[in-house]
């Protein structure tokens, strides 16, 4: 029973190894190409940030309660100032739990366009580039920038990328938290499309 169960066991992994799990899909079209780049999945953050959501957003129903019916000493001017917080916070984490849920990149090239839209269920903002003003496109991994809130988006793994591209002067990034095999595909599939 023992070496069977190991036997299979080792045969799932085999499995496993012949056949890696990608983040990219790649859909062709009349003329040119999409592809799309999934979040990268943190099962622990998932599972975690709609409980942490379902208590934070208990503590600003409680601060809305206290404001609409306070007491003699409830003081008013600091509740308000919370609950600016609290709104803040509440929106930041949504936003972060859809986008590593339900989050891709779609880039697309087509009609002399690079497009790069950072998409959550259909919405998002999409950036475009002529063909013809862009060069180098290559994977580049994490660079640090002289923005500290740039920095920090990247940290948050919500902005910046491993992939870059030369434009006007400019390296604009795409990809976030793809690994470099991922990354270099990325680079092949794209590279027959550009200038």
């Amino acid at each position: 029973m023992g070496v069977l169960f190991c036997c299979k066991l080792l045969r799932f992994t085999e499995l496993a190894i012949f056949m890696p799990r990608t983040r990219l899909r790649q859909l062709p079209m009349v003329s040119g190409t999409q592809l799309h780049i999934l979040a990268k999945k943190d099962w622990g953050s998932l599972i975690f940030t709609p409980v942490w959501l379902a208590f934070w957003t208990f503590g600003g129903i409680m601060a809305m309660k206290w404001l609409i019916h306070p007491g003699p000493s409830t003081p008013r001017a600091f509740i308000t100032f919370w609950l600016a917080g609290w709104l803040l916070g509440e929106v930041w984490a949504i936003y972060w739990w859809s986008w590593t849920a339900f989050g891709k990149e779609i880039v697309t090239i087509q009609e002399g366009a690079l497009s790069i839209k950072r998409d959550i269920l259909g919405h998002g903002r999409t950036r475009s580039f002529p063909i013809g003003s862009i060069s180098n496109l290559r994977a580049s991994g994490f660079f640090p920038s002289n923005s500290y809130w740039d920095n920090y988006l990247v940290q948050l793994k919500l902005a910046g990328g491993t992939l870059g591209f030369d434009f006007q002067g400019q390296v604009k990034k795409f990809g976030i938290q793809l690994t470099e095999p991922e990354a270099q595909e990325v680079v092949q599939d794209l590279k027959p499309y550009l200038p």
